[in-house]
């Protein structure tokens, strides 16, 4: 499932609307894996049948319309419209030219049809399945195959395993909701709101073990001397044996952070590990990835700050309350519109739980330290 920022981007860029965050954020999002690109390329099939099977336009004045909107953007000098232009259109105006596009072609995934505030598992062949976290159930395979069991919010992989070549399944967790894996080694992962990862099923038993993850989610790493455990977030690439540590690769976020709790892990952004280059973390560090830069850096920390999250505790210390309002849209899973700049640019310390306080009594927290008024309509709220 791709998360609704995205989606959003997604969508916004087709119609010419996208705003430059959000093109940066759509360009960073695509180069995370090749899984997003098809996703990409999805909707840009999607769009291709709205407006010329839907609307009757033909596949020429297609054509020319998107060759104009990027030469409108390569007018503007907007770098990032037309890098997403170039690369991406082109390869819409390339399927334009094809006989690919048929109606009995099933190309809208159910991907698109899922709810935005539900948990989802894409399998390998691309079918998505909702999870009910009120519910269990058996997970199989694309062959309909016992691979495991869903109690819940939490799914339990089988142990046993005698692949050769892993075969991946995604699980995007919607904003306001958390879930846990258990993957086939006993590894667990505690899964934070706004995340998608995407895992084997079984590790081969012949490779590392390798998952990848856009969002946040602490890992209790289970220990295998001959098979590290490596986690991908865009370009930096963390490698352990054996440990517990969290990671946090939001998207709209400039840093990349590795907080360890316990046990030895290893930073690296090259294809391959190099003890002698990686940057070592220990206990108690925080490792910060600036992707911009390509550069690691590392300092002590209070752990709990960065943990607290999977029992519901936000914890803020030193930080600007434009970096505090998107926790709490992803913690309550509303949307804050901020229309007071200053207020932005201020930096508080305080401390919640998301379990047993709502959005509100947070707000009015807030409000005892800095001056502001706010109104709210449905899921939204605007600060005056």
């Amino acid at each position: 499932m791709i998360p609704s920022e995205i989606e959003n981007s997604i969508l916004h860029y087709l119609t010419g609307n996208a705003t430059k965050q959000e093109l940066a954020l759509l360009e960073r999002w695509i180069k995370i894996d090749n899984h997003n690109k098809e996703l990409f390329n999805d909707y840009l099939k999607v769009y291709y049948l709205t407006n010329t099977l839907l609307t009757k336009t033909t596949p020429k004045n297609f054509k020319a319309k998107e060759l104009a909107r990027i030469q409108k953007a390569k007018n503007n000098k907007q770098r990032s419209i037309v890098y997403l232009s170039l690369k991406y259109a082109a390869i819409l105006i390339l399927f334009v030219g094809s006989s690919y596009f048929l109606y009995n072609r099933n190309i809208v995934k159910d991907t698109f049809s899922a709810s935005s505030n539900q948990i989802t598992l894409q399998l390998a062949n691309g079918q998505v399945e909702i999870i009910n976290e009120k519910s269990s159930k058996e997970i199989v395979d694309i062959h309909g195959n016992k691979i495991g069991i869903q109690e819940e919010n939490r799914i339990v992989y089988h142990t046993k395993s005698t692949s050769k070549t892993p075969v991946y399944n995604q699980l995007s967790v919607p904003y306001g909701k958390q879930f846990e894996l258990v993957l086939s080694d006993g590894t667990t992962i505690t899964i934070n709101a706004g995340t998608t990862i995407e895992y084997p099923t079984q590790f081969a038993s012949n490779q590392k073990r390798e998952v990848s993850i856009q969002g946040e989610a602490f890992f209790k790493v289970a220990k295998d001397s001959l098979r590290p455990f490596i986690v991908k977030a865009n370009d930096l690439k963390v490698r352990v044996l054996g440990t517990q540590f969290n990671v946090s690769a939001y998207p709209e976020e400039p840093n990349i952070a590795t907080v360890l709790v316990e046990g030895l892990v290893g930073l690296y952004n090259n294809n391959y590990y190099n003890s002698t280059t990686a940057t070592l973390l220990t206990p108690g560090f925080k490792g910060l990835y600036n992707e911009k830069e390509g550069s690691i850096s590392k300092e002590k920390v209070d752990t709990r700050i960065y943990t607290g999250w999977r029992t519901g505790q936000l914890i803020f210390r030193n930080i600007p309350f434009k970096n505090i309002i998107k926790r709490l849209e992803r913690s309550y899973n509303i949307q804050i519109i901020n229309h007071n700049k200053q207020l932005n640019h201020e930096y508080f310390n305080a401390a919640f739980n998301s379990k047993k306080e709502d959005i509100y009594k947070v707000l009015n927290t807030f409000q005892k330290s800095y001056n502001f008024e706010y109104t709210t309509n449905k899921n939204q709220i605007i600060i005056h």
